[in-house]
């Protein structure tokens, strides 16, 4: 049983498939259009995905001076032939290898 305990950490604490870390400064950044601006990683089969963005809020203004952007995404491919298990449907369709 302790075993499978550590296995399982093990599996969690993996580190990811696709990882994008971006810190990005701006002196002046222009708004023209309003709007939600939005970051998605996405994975066939999900095996997990994380995206984290960090930046300031506009609030009504049309210019931010001075501008620092952080981006942490991280994408996790799970295992081809679980998914399918876990999936009868998607396996009759999935294309053959």
């Amino acid at each position: 049983m302790l075993t499978l305990l550590i296995l399982l950490q093990a599996a969690a604490a993996q580190a990811p498939d696709i990882e994008l870390n971006a810190n990005v400064r701006a002196r002046s950044v222009t708004i023209e259009k309003q709007g939600d601006a939005r970051l998605t990683v996405t994975t066939e089969p999900d095996g997990g995905n994380v995206v984290d963005v960090q930046a300031p809020k506009a609030n009504g203004r049309k210019t931010l001076r001075n501008v620092e952007v952080n981006v942490r995404a991280e994408a996790r491919i799970a295992d081809p032939l679980n998914a399918q298990n876990n999936n009868p449907e998607q396996a009759e369709t999935a294309p053959p290898k």
